[in-house]
């Protein structure tokens, strides 16, 4: 006969919640978000997704899902924490990058002048001005100056360079200046004044030597008496002795011709050089 074991009752098992994995996660970013919050805008990718997830444990401790809140309530106060200090980041930041100068330009140093190239100096004295100018620009001279005047030069043309500078051989730029010094006109010779002939002396009276007086037989003839001169005609003016010592003065043989002593001979009272116009000892008569 077997024995029988009295009869226990086994009580009901209830069956263990689950954990609460995303309160964990939310309170793990939570720690997380408090120094990325300090990265302006990028905090956020960490700071959110803490708040969401320690919401979410929350609620699932609230319907029955999970065993415990957890650490929900310190992710969630972490993930608000972080957002702050993330979203007062970005906004210091837009504010500085605002406020901020704008960046000087950078200047870039001017390149190095090249050197110029330096090229002899043709010997141009004793050329003509264009050929001398010519040759320069052959060259490679391009600046070609025409300095003062040498003067002129015996045996050298107008014209003529007579002196360069830089002389012949010197080295020089391109756009170096060459002066040129050329030779002036030779000077005109002054025209020399040629006198001008000398001026025929006027005519003087002079005495006509007298012919010694020949006494030859001539009828005597009275002279007639004056008539009384017109008041129109002048009256002879015996003033000035005559040749032969006479007192008789005629002004003119219109006078002598009114006296009736036309004509007058050499030697006779009242004849005169000045009245006998051709010489010939006659005056006054015609």
């Amino acid at each position: 006969m077997t024995a029988t074991q009295p009869w226990t009752p086994i009580p009901p098992t209830t069956p263990a919640r689950p954990g609460n994995a995303p309160a964990t996660a939310g309170f793990v970013l939570g720690l997380v978000g408090l120094v990325a919050g300090w990265l302006p805008i990028v905090g956020l990718l960490v700071t959110v997704p803490a708040l969401l997830l320690s919401r979410a444990g929350r609620a699932r401790f609230r319907d029955g899902r999970a065993s415990s809140a957890g650490r929900s309530g310190t992710g969630l106060v972490l993930g608000w924490i972080g957002t702050a200090i993330c979203l007062l980041m970005t906004v210091f930041a837009f504010v500085g990058a605002a406020r901020a100068p704008e960046p000087a330009a950078v200047v870039q140093p001017a390149p190095a002048p090249a050197a110029p190239v330096l090229l002899a100096v043709p010997n141009v004295v004793g050329m003509a001005d264009a050929q001398a100018r010519q040759v320069l620009a052959a060259a490679g001279f391009t600046n070609v100056v025409l300095g003062p005047s040498t003067g002129s030069v015996a045996g050298v043309a107008e014209g003529t360079v007579t002196t360069q500078l830089p002389g012949a051989a010197a080295l020089a730029s391109a756009g170096d200046p060459i002066t040129l010094g050329e030779a002036a006109a030779p000077p005109v010779p002054a025209a020399v004044p040629t006198a001008a002939p000398a001026a025929a002396p006027a005519a003087v009276d002079e005495p006509v030597a007298e012919s010694p007086r020949v006494d030859a037989p001539r009828p005597f003839v009275a002279a007639p008496r004056a008539a009384a001169p017109a008041a129109s005609a002048p009256a002879p003016v015996a003033s000035a002795p005559a040749s032969g010592g006479s007192s008789t003065y005629y002004a003119n043989c219109s006078a002598a011709k009114a006296a009736g002593a036309a004509p007058l001979y050499a030697g006779d009272p009242g004849y005169r050089r000045a009245l006998d116009r051709d010489g010939d000892g006659v005056a006054c008569e015609s």
